[in-house]
Formats: structure tokens, C-alpha cells, sequence
């Protein structure tokens, strides 16, 4: 298992950790799609085993997305086997979770459903 995996479960146990490893684990509602973005998040959910299932919303199109991700400090790396790997900066307190685009700057806000 990835140590910071383990180290979210951990952190999830404790109830006092803030990192955003500790707060990413659990299903993410995606707010309102940003008009400039190449997609967003309908909902995704991060679990404790370093897998994630997601609905990408593309423009008028909509897909299910799943693949692993991996954590390295605020970091976090989505990949799948339909989706090249792509990298966001992570803000999250445990009910708010803001990801930015390495690449692109852009950020899109997700609130915790669950």
C-alpha cells in the first residue's frame, strides 16, 4: 500500500490532521463547471487504497473515469487507462477541496458529499 495512503488512513483515524492526504479520501461533488475549462469534475471519489472513480464532464459530454492516484505532499496524480496522467495542486480541509492544473493554472472547486 503507498505510504501516504497510509499515512491518510492514519490521519483519517487521528481526527487531527489537516494535510490534504488526510482530507482527499471520500466522495467530492464537483461544483459548476468553469466555462474556460477543458473538463471538470461531476464527482469523484478517493479511496483509502490509492484508487479513485470519477464522472469527467468534457463540454457537453460526460464519461466515467477510474484509474489510481498517488499523493506526494499536496500533490496529487491522476491516472487511468482511458486518461493521460494528469497532476493538481491540492488544497483541501476535509469538506473543500480546491484542485489546480499544473499545466494550465486553472482550478476547479469540489465539496465533500460524503
Amino acid at each position: 500500500m503507498n505510504r501516504s495512503v497510509i499515512a491518510a488512513t492514519t490521519c483519517l483515524a487521528l481526527a487531527g490532521c489537516a494535510s490534504p492526504s488526510a482530507s482527499l479520501v471520500g466522495t467530492w461533488q464537483g461544483r459548476g463547471p468553469a466555462a474556460d475549462a477543458p473538463f471538470s469534475f461531476g464527482a469523484v471519489t478517493f479511496a483509502p487504497d490509492g484508487t479513485f472513480t470519477a464522472e469527467a464532464n468534457y463540454g457537453d459530454t460526460t464519461r466515467a473515469v477510474s484509474g489510481r492516484y498517488d499523493l506526494s505532499g499536496n500533490t496529487v496524480t491522476l491516472a487511468g487507462r482511458d486518461m493521460p496522467a494528469r497532476r493538481y495542486e491540492v488544497d483541501a480541509d476535509g469538506t473543500t477541496a480546491v484542485f489546480t492544473d499544473s499545466k494550465s493554472g486553472r482550478s476547479m472547486t469540489l465539496d465533500r458529499f460524503r
